[in-house]
């Protein structure tokens, strides 16, 4: 194989790349203004600047290029939240950075944050799929501090899942809120929204001799 061969292929890659994005892009954009039944793959098409036909030979279909957005969204979450992540630090420290990272990464991805609604109401078996691995693989950190804080009694003794609910979503869905203009938190009460998530799963003194006074009668 010669140079000129070599420079075709690397040609070849970047620009299957950059349609692969363009198209994801575009899908985003259109899923967020529209949710998933307000477009179609020729709406994709002209807003990716590539032809209809070009999106069937990276997606068999509609669905499959959806689920392949989803995925990609996910290891971009995944990437963000753990950004400059220090398991050494104590428990707190770490969930306040998680918290942090994952409010910016809402902010300067809107079209993402919005969408997120509509991700969760996906057909079951893609879900199903997406989430398999998750708290083993992209989400493993995040695992592991839940964990950290069931066994040192810090959270109550939830599955990852349900604190994942009860803590970090509803920071998401602010984050959505404060995109479209329903709210304005500022600084001081985002770190009180910070504290609150924390207080939401920690099992706090209080909780604790109350439960303790309650074992006792």
């Amino acid at each position: 194989m010669n140079v000129h061969s070599y420079v075709d292929i690397f040609m070849c890659a970047s620009s299957c790349k950059d349609k692969h994005e363009a198209i994801q892009s575009a899908t985003l954009k259109l899923l967020a203004e529209k949710g998933f039944h307000g477009f179609s793959i020729k709406q994709v098409a002209t807003e990716a600047g590539v032809a209809a036909g070009t999106i069937y030979l990276y997606f068999k279909d509609k669905d499959a290029l959806i689920s392949d957005l989803h995925f990609m969204l996910v290891e971009s979450v995944a990437q963000a939240t753990f950004i400059d992540h220090d398991s050494s630090l104590p428990i707190r420290q770490q969930y306040q950075k998680i918290c942090a990272n994952i409010w910016q990464h809402c902010l300067s991805n809107e079209a993402m944050t919005l969408c997120k609604a509509q991700f969760d109401h996906l057909p079951v078996d893609i879900l199903q799929t997406a989430y398999s691995n998750l708290w083993g693989n992209q989400f493993l950190p995040l695992a592991k501090l839940y964990e950290q804080g069931r066994q040192q009694g810090l959270f109550k003794p939830l599955p990852n899942d349900v604190l994942c609910s009860f803590s970090l979503e509803p920071i998401i869905n602010l984050a959505g809120q404060q995109i479209i203009g329903l709210i304005n938190i500022t600084d001081n009460q985002l770190k009180s929204i910070f504290n609150a998530s924390w207080e939401a799963i920690s099992i706090s003194s209080d909780n604790l001799t109350q439960e303790v006074t309650h074992d006792t009668h």
